[in-house]
């Protein structure tokens, strides 16, 4: 995923840490454009602000460059001043469309950057605010319970416990392991009652929405989506799974453990945090996407205070310097205590961000993450989801898992999701409703999971707290990976025998543009239409062949 950020969303870079250049785009700057001087400011603080949260990140007060988090502050106070005073200085007209958009620009993430530093100032009066308040505590009591989680003497982590529960062969075992997550759940929603900590973030965000469209209902409109067309998507996906299943009702540790052939059989291939760094890199590379030569940087070991949840962050990013676009270096950081097939999955979508992002080549003003997450998610999968396919499995590992197997160990996720995602809608919309009832419904309806109303067994995604929606993200991005996969193959040919030649031609149609174009326009503009759910639908038949 990436990060939520603050207002000053990563960017640019000063002359320290840099790589070599980049290939030049064909949205170079004009040195001659009456913006140059106030993007050049930009971009230097927003150096410093990128700078600043990777020492957050990575808890430490000093970089590995040995630079202060102190000197960094200040750093940042003295850049932003002088871009403030260069976006207020006269300036000769604006001639372009492009110029006009990204002064735009400027001036939000100014504005922005002015009402952080408003709410810093009054943290005493901000700290009062009652969500604010109850979501940095759940998110305090959740770290704390997904990072340690004690069974049998083994001290283990959530995503330890979700792949331990696909290869334990023990059905009492896995019983064992699945309860172990209750004080993961309880950390979210306690015992379920209506004064408990996800309910209570649930009364108090709808209110503070009022009659505005929630952020979940507003997913699917930045594609031409209605939030009926969106909800239908994915009962239509959950039920094409459903009638793909057998007709049986399983306990939810062993539905893990029925989706969890392909890993019981790849894992073993690759059972250490280096063995699922070595394939990631040699699958990215294989696509002329070398990490180390896109200076993507990675921080996997599990720490006290980590942030749960996978992401991916500019450290520094692409920046112009004397008419050269310089390579950044982005950021991945996750918490594995082991390698496997479940951890390589999420590694490889996180450095699909970070391919992504490095690819960005546009002006200093638009060099940013896509304007639209749920496409951002969709790009970090494009080359991620052919772990899936057996001709990559044997390539990259060695060995394979059938066809069927592969395919339902990718959709078990993916239906996950689209779970997650009709749960939020439908919690959203009638926020008095019991969850763990809604949760029970949906996936005891469409996965054939035995119902279990008495446990919040839902309430294990950092996002739910944070980010109301955010896994919608996932959920309808699925759809539009499996749109841009199916164009990309027509024209290219599969991943599974990649060519070096294949990252410059994501480069060149969906990852250099930032900013620049709205996330819809890049869509279609590689797909030559809308987004259509088809290709999805058949790729998720091809399970039952």
């Amino acid at each position: 995923m990436t990060r939520p950020r603050g207002a000053w969303v990563a960017l640019g870079g000063v002359s320290l840490a840099f790589g070599g250049c980049l290939r030049t785009p064909t949205t170079a700057p004009s040195a001659n454009s009456p913006l140059a001087s106030i993007e050049q400011a930009f971009q230097s603080a927003r150096y410093w602000e990128d700078q600043l949260r990777l020492t957050e990140s990575l808890g430490r007060d000093t970089l590995p460059n040995g630079v202060t988090a102190s000197a960094i502050q200040d750093s940042l106070r003295t850049t932003r001043q002088r871009y403030r005073a260069q976006l207020h200085a006269p300036r000769p007209p604006l001639r372009t469309a492009a110029d006009s958009a990204a002064l735009a620009l400027l001036h939000g993430a100014a504005a922005a950057a002015n009402a952080d530093a408003q709410t810093v100032n009054t943290a005493p009066t901000a700290a009062r605010d009652a969500l604010a308040v109850t979501v940095r505590t759940v998110m305090t009591a959740y770290s704390r319970a997904a990072n340690r989680i004690v069974i049998n003497g083994d001290t283990l982590n959530r995503l330890s416990i979700l792949g331990l529960l696909s290869r334990t062969n023990d059905p009492a075992l896995r019983k064992q392991l699945f309860l172990a997550l209750d004080p993961v759940w309880r950390s979210i929603n306690h015992d379920n009652g209506a004064t408990s900590p996800y309910r209570t973030m649930l009364r108090l965000r709808t209110a503070s929405w009022g009659d505005t469209a929630s952020p979940i209902e507003r997913k699917g409109l930045d594609f031409g989506l209605t939030a009926t067309q969106v909800e239908t998507w994915l009962t239509d996906a959950l039920g094409a799974w459903r009638a793909a299943m057998p007709d049986t009702m399983l306990e939810p540790w062993d539905w893990y453990h029925f989706t969890g052939a392909a890993s019981r059989r790849l894992s073993p291939r690759i059972a250490d945090i280096t063995d699922i760094r070595r394939v990631n890199d040699a699958f990215f590379e294989a696509l002329g996407a070398s990490p180390n030569r896109l200076r993507i940087a990675y921080d996997l070991e599990p720490r006290a205070g980590k942030y749960p949840v996978a992401f991916t962050d500019f450290g520094t990013r692409n920046r112009w310097l004397d008419e050269r676009l310089v390579a950044g270096s982005p950021w991945v950081f996750a918490s594995y205590l082991t390698g496997g097939f479940d951890n390589l999955s999420e590694l490889l979508h996180e450095t699909g961000h970070g391919i992504h992002i490095a690819g960005i080549r546009t002006r200093p003003a638009f060099i940013d993450w896509p304007d639209n997450d749920t496409f951002t998610e969709a790009l970090a999968d494009v080359a991620a989801l052919e772990l899936y396919e057996p001709a990559w499995q044997h390539r990259f590992l060695g060995d394979s898992a059938t066809l069927a197997e592969s395919l339902r160990a990718k959709y078990a996720g993916i239906v996950f999701d689209m779970a997650w995602a009709l749960l939020e809608i439908r919690v959203h919309r009638t926020p008095g409703a019991d969850p763990n009832q809604l949760w029970t419904d949906i996936t005891s309806q469409y996965l054939r999971i035995r119902p279990h109303p008495e446990w919040s067994w839902w309430a294990m995604r950092g996002q739910l707290i944070e980010e109301p929606g955010y896994l919608i993200n996932y959920a309808l991005g699925a759809f539009l990976v499996a749109d841009m996969r199916a164009r990309m193959t027509e024209q290219w040919g599969s991943f599974s025998t990649p060519s070096d030649s294949r990252y410059e031609q994501l480069t060149e149609h969906l990852y250099r543009f930032g900013r620049e174009r709205s996330s819809r326009r890049v869509l279609e503009d590689f797909l030559g239409r809308a987004p259509r759910p088809d290709a999805l639908f058949r790729d998720l038949r091809r399970m039952s062949r």
